[in-house]
C-alpha cells in the first residue's frame, strides 16, 4: 500500500531567504516524488553519496530537486550543507560538480565482471572538480585481471607432419562505470589502455 504525504505549502518557506543549500544523502533512502498537487507518493531511490540542490526544509524532512522532480527525503538521511560557490559555467563550457561513483566493473567480454569500484574510487577527486577528470584503464585496476587476456599460441600438427603455430591475439578487458554527475545518472564503457574521462 503507497502511503501519501501532503506538504504543507508554507514549509520552509525562510528558506528562500537563506543562501542556496545542498544535501548529501549519508546512505541510500527512497524518497518521494511530490506531484502537481502537493503529493508525495512516488517512490524515488536514491545513492548513498549522492548530492542535490535543497529546495526548503523543516525539522524531519527535506525537499531536494533530483532530475528536475521535487523530492521529499527524511532528514536523518542527508546531510545538509551551504551550496559552495563555485562558477556555474567554467570559460570553457565545463560544470563544476561532483563524481558519485556508482558502480565499477573490469572484465573480458564473457566473462564474470570483477568488481573495482574501491580501487576506481581512490582515483577520482571527492570534492567539486571543475575540469574533467582523465584515467588510463590498465590491469592495475585489479590484479585478478592480470591473469586474463594473456596471448594464447597453439601448436598445429598437420598430416603430412609439418609443425606450425597459430597465434590467438589477446583480449582486452573493459571497464564499465555508472556514476552520477550533479544528479544525473551516467554510465560509459572503456576497454583497456584507453582513457576514461569523467564526467
Amino acid at each position: 500500500m503507497v502511503m501519501a504525504v501532503i506538504l504543507h505549502p508554507t514549509l520552509g518557506l525562510a528558506q528562500n531567504a537563506l543562501k542556496p543549500l545542498q544535501a548529501e544523502l549519508i546512505r541510500s533512502t527512497t524518497g518521494r516524488g511530490i506531484d502537481g498537487s502537493g503529493l508525495a507518493n512516488n517512490p524515488v531511490p536514491l545513492p548513498k553519496g549522492a548530492i542535490y540542490d535543497v529546495v526548503r526544509q523543516d525539522n524531519g524532512s527535506v525537499v531536494l530537486i533530483v532530475n528536475g522532480q521535487n523530492v521529499v527525503v527524511q532528514k536523518a538521511a542527508v546531510r545538509v550543507t551551504d551550496k559552495p560557490q563555485v562558477a556555474t559555467v567554467s570559460s570553457d563550457g565545463f560544470v563544476p560538480g561532483k563524481i558519485v561513483l556508482l558502480s565499477a566493473k573490469y572484465s573480458l567480454d564473457g566473462n564474470q565482471p570483477r568488481n573495482v569500484k574501491n580501487n576506481l574510487q581512490k582515483l577520482i577527486p571527492q570534492s567539486i572538480i571543475t575540469a574533467p577528470i582523465e584515467i588510463i584503464v590498465t590491469d592495475a585496476l585489479s590484479s585478478a585481471a592480470q591473469d586474463q587476456g594473456a596471448s594464447q599460441a597453439t601448436v598445429v600438427i598437420t598430416s603430412d607432419g609439418t609443425v606450425g603455430i597459430s597465434m590467438r591475439k589477446a583480449s582486452k578487458n573493459v571497464l564499465t562505470v555508472q556514476y552520477l554527475y550533479n544528479g544525473q545518472r551516467f554510465t560509459k564503457q572503456v576497454p583497456e589502455g584507453k582513457t576514461l574521462i569523467l564526467p
